[in-house]
């Protein structure tokens, strides 16, 4: 069986690699010219012409009219939540998510609410989303309270699990009816379009990350996406120290942070930017790929792509059945000593220990996903 499967995974993946791992940025000429012009400008802090062009070059990609760069994803996360302002707060999340966005909250001084997946997807279950705030939740004075533990309840993280569109319309009607405001992790989902619509431009804040493992990269860093003037002029001065604009005088207005992209990472980015279609479209490939040849494989499976929702495949996830999950491991060691680097699937965060006394729905769904699911190699492969 553990054959079988190496077998399969190797018949989509290049032959004349040395190690394969999980996902490896992709570098050109168009690259290195960027950066080194940008050394050369000597702009290679928080100011520069590639700041300005990879931003706009991200507004003409995703319609977004208002995007600011930041020093990570998980910096943009922080920020999102800054200006919802979720201090002494509870916000909901994925469990099946990477740990920088409870995280996020914690820094945020917010307090992480875990919800289990969907059987079918690693995104929020709008079901188990539904059962568990008829359990927990009351509206009172137009804020959504847990009234086990008296907290408003303010936000909530949709995550586009490994660039996966969750389904926004059935969570979004859950989170009008108590009052809850959206925030779009979309770190591994630039490229993901959902109803025709890039993610992240239909709520108040979304996040991008350009981390050295994402679809494109600046090496670190990330973008937050906003849908009001108003948040993004209030951020975009926060990112910046808070400092008061002039010509001479070093002065500040409140409690600011240095979160903003340098240009030499934005020049990287710049870049990318210009053949992200072909890199898409290169990983649509792949995916097709691993789709063929596990489609009704007596052992394992992918989930399901959306064909109304359009997945950027940042990475491709495989599943054991059910009867056949006692092999995850020995599969995993097997697939390492072939030199294939792949790995398990996200830790559901409420299994982690700092986050394990925090609120919680039932958990079943994002457990088995954990148990059974293993990353594929999900390169950009020509």
């Amino acid at each position: 069986m553990i054959e079988h499967i190496v077998n399969k995974i190797k018949s989509c993946i290049p032959k004349n690699h040395k190690q394969i791992h999980m996902h490896e940025p992709n570098f050109n000429k168009e690259d290195l010219l960027n950066v080194t012009n940008c050394i050369k400008s000597t702009f290679v802090s928080t100011r520069g012409n590639y700041i300005n062009s990879f931003s706009q070059k991200l507004q003409n990609f995703t319609s977004c009219k208002y995007i600011l760069l930041t020093s990570s994803g998980t910096a943009a996360l922080f920020l999102s939540l800054k200006t919802i302002n979720v201090e002494k707060c509870e916000v909901l999340l994925p469990s099946m998510t990477f740990v920088a966005t409870p995280n996020a909250i914690m820094e945020a001084n917010g307090i992480p609410n875990f919800i289990d997946s969907s059987i079918d997807s690693l995104n929020i279950s709008a079901a188990k989303l539904t059962q568990y705030l008829e359990e927990i939740a009351i509206i009172k004075d137009k804020m959504c309270i847990n009234k086990i533990t008296g907290r408003v309840i303010k936000a909530i993280i949709i995550v586009h699990a490994y660039g996966d569109p969750a389904n926004l319309t059935s969570i979004r009607k859950i989170s009008n009816k108590y009052n809850i405001e959206i925030i779009e992790d979309g770190a591994g989902a630039l490229g993901s379009f959902y109803n025709k619509k890039h993610i992240g431009t239909t709520s108040r804040c979304s996040i991008l990350s350009f981390n050295g493992n994402k679809i494109i990269t600046t090496g670190m860093g990330g973008a937050i996406l906003f849908k009001n003037k108003n948040d993004f002029i209030n951020i975009k001065h926060l990112i910046s120290t808070a400092r008061i604009s002039h010509n001479w005088k070093v002065e500040h207005d409140k409690i600011g942070y240095n979160l903003r992209m340098a240009n030499i990472n934005a020049a990287l980015g710049d870049s990318q930017m210009n053949r992200i279609k072909t890199t898409i479209r290169n990983k649509k490939t792949l995916f097709k790929k691993y789709e063929d040849v596990f489609n009704n494989d007596e052992y394992c499976f992918l989930h399901k792509s959306n064909i109304e929702n359009q997945s950027n495949h940042w990475i491709t996830n495989l599943y054991l059945k059910k009867k056949y999950k006692k092999y995850h491991q020995a599969l995993i060691k097997k697939l390492h000593k072939e030199k294939i680097l792949v790995r398990e699937l996200w830790k559901p965060q409420h299994m982690n220990i700092m986050y394990k006394n925090m609120p919680k729905s039932s958990m079943t769904n994002a457990i088995n996903h954990w148990k059974t699911g293993i990353s594929l190699p999900s390169s950009n492969y020509k």
